[in-house]
């Protein structure tokens, strides 16, 4: 991974927490009973990380009914040991999925709690990495866009107001001085380092790296459908005022 900008948990700063990392790069862990796995998310595509930590296989047998409370703690334990050994070298956030018995015991034992950034239901073991990316990228998405429906009364104010970065050259120089306050992007906006006159690391997507830049200093994200920002060329930086 190319040299990211975390977005600290600011109410978490002080505290002893690990600063939280909203990204568009993210880990899914995916709890079971019988096949537990890890992902590396880079937006709704998902890589099956698999070596000598994940996939993890229980040995339960398909004929042995669910595992009791016990045995449930101390294969999620396990679980969490592995996960920890890919946290450590590379800290992000993560997507948690599994039902809701597992969620739950998973919750009460991790040492990760404070970098989970999402949940969803269900025993996804033998779910497709491009099913499970349509399931997981929309949560995180959603964990970005707190900014609420306001947003668009926003950016009219702001271009009313001039206050307002349109374009992605734009919009990287606002935030590498700092003041951006809201991003606005189409959701499927991509463009690479050739297409960009800014001189920025050696990224497959500059838009990646902008949006990481405005979560580390605190700004929202907010991702639109395609097409609607074609006035602002697909992406709008609201300024801080």
């Amino acid at each position: 991974m190319n040299d990211r900008f975390e977005t600290a948990d600011h109410a978490a700063a002080g505290t002893g927490e690990r600063v939280v990392k909203l990204s568009t790069h993210y880990y899914v862990l995916s709890l079971s009973e019988r096949t537990s796995r890890l992902y590396e998310a880079f937006r709704d595509t998902l890589i099956d990380i698999e070596n000598t930590w994940f996939p993890m296989v229980s040995t339960r047998s398909p004929s042995q009914p669910d595992l009791n409370d016990a045995q449930l703690r101390a294969l999620l334990q396990r679980v969490d040991h592995h996960f920890a050994h890919y946290y450590t070298q590379d800290p992000l956030g993560v997507v948690v999925i599994g039902t809701s018995r597992d969620q739950t015991m998973f919750a009460s034992l991790t040492a990760f709690s404070d970098v989970i950034i999402g949940t969803a239901d269900g025993d996804h073991s033998t779910t497709s990495t491009r099913d499970l990316g349509r399931i997981v990228w929309p949560i995180v998405k959603s964990v970005m866009a707190n900014a609420g429906e306001k947003v668009e009364r926003d950016l009219v104010a702001a271009t009313h107001a001039h206050n307002v970065a349109v374009g992605i050259d734009a919009v990287v120089k606002s935030v590498d001085a700092g003041v951006g306050a809201t991003l606005l992007v189409e959701d499927g906006y991509q463009v690479s380092p050739e297409n960009s006159s800014s001189l920025l690391d050696d990224v497959d997507n500059v838009v990646d790296i902008v949006i990481d830049k405005v979560l580390a200093l605190g700004g929202n994200v907010i991702f639109v459908e395609n097409g609607l920002l074609n006035k602002f060329q697909s992406a709008a930086l609201i300024l801080r005022a």
